[in-house]
């Protein structure tokens, strides 16, 4: 939402920037990023763990320091281990959305092996798979969340709960922070200038309406789902380091990586420092 609305409310023009915003899966966004195609991507989460097998992926900007995203589930199952056996929906084998539904099992004391994985590329096809019944769990976030609640869906749990996994941010190649690092600068600063719109509370109303215009929801689920993803953005673009670390700890142990990565490994804020420091000029 910060990037649409940043782009219809002009926060982007006024920085100077032509942006063209494009819909993807995490793991088709990492390989666009890699090859050229993309400047930046959103998906911090499937980002670490190409970070971590040495692809030049840089995160440098904190939108939401943590995920929104809620497990989701058919009106029968009442609880986590009801999960045993049954099929649950993610994007993606290694983006957040997994990652998180097996730190809530485990949570939950249930091997995350005992359920059944299903990767649906996007966060709508999680929401269409579980709403007709096609799997028995999904992992949703906001507005998807709080629709599917209304409809008799259950909320059984929180991700940020379990793991202080990252929602969404800014990633960027390193190659193109090398080339052309005020085009990093610019666009960090749009980021900021739409969050900045978006936390004033005399902005809620105007920010409800345009979730309404994009989802057709009710004015109460919409204003459920705005606070609800109001709560994790970060004021400042930055993230804590110790929860950075357990993000670092929690991926490196659910990919089998011996190697250890620091922070430092997976972030560059030096683009983001000087965006805050010019935002007011």
């Amino acid at each position: 939402m910060p990037l649409f609305f940043g782009k219809d409310k002009g926060f982007f023009t006024r920085e100077g920037v032509d942006v063209d915003l494009v819909l993807m899966s995490p793991p088709t966004a990492i390989a666009a990023l890699v090859a050229g195609e993309l400047d930046f991507s959103t998906t911090v989460g499937a980002g670490i763990s190409a970070t971590m097998r040495g692809l030049p992926i840089k995160r440098v900007l904190y939108i939401q320091q943590y995920v929104t995203f809620s497990l989701m589930t058919a009106p029968e199952i009442k609880t986590v281990r009801d999960l045993v056996g049954k099929s649950l929906g993610a994007v993606a084998l290694t983006d957040a959305t997994a990652i998180a539904a097996r730190e809530i099992l485990k949570g939950s004391g249930i091997d995350p092996s005992a359920v059944n994985f299903f990767y649906t590329q996007s966060t709508e096809s999680s929401r269409t798979a579980l709403t007709s019944k096609k799997i028995a769990a999904a992992m949703l976030p906001p507005p998807f969340a709080e629709e599917t609640e209304v409809r008799g869906f259950n909320r059984l749990a929180e991700a940020k709960d379990f793991a202080p996994l990252s929602g969404i941010g800014l990633l960027a190649s390193a190659d193109l922070l090398k080339k052309n690092p005020a085009k990093g600068v610019a666009v960090i600063r749009a980021v900021l200038r739409t969050m900045g719109y978006m936390r004033d509370p005399k902005n809620h109303s105007e920010l409800i309406d345009y979730i309404l215009r994009i989802h057709k929801i009710d004015a109460n689920v919409a204003a459920h789902a705005l606070a609800t993803v109001m709560a994790v953005y970060s004021k400042d673009g930055t993230k804590p380091a110790d929860a950075v670390q357990s993000e670092i700890d929690i991926y490196r142990e659910a990919l089998k990586i011996s190697q250890p990565f620091t922070a430092e490994n997976l972030e560059d804020m030096t683009y983001l420092k000087r965006a805050n420091e010019t935002l007011n000029r």
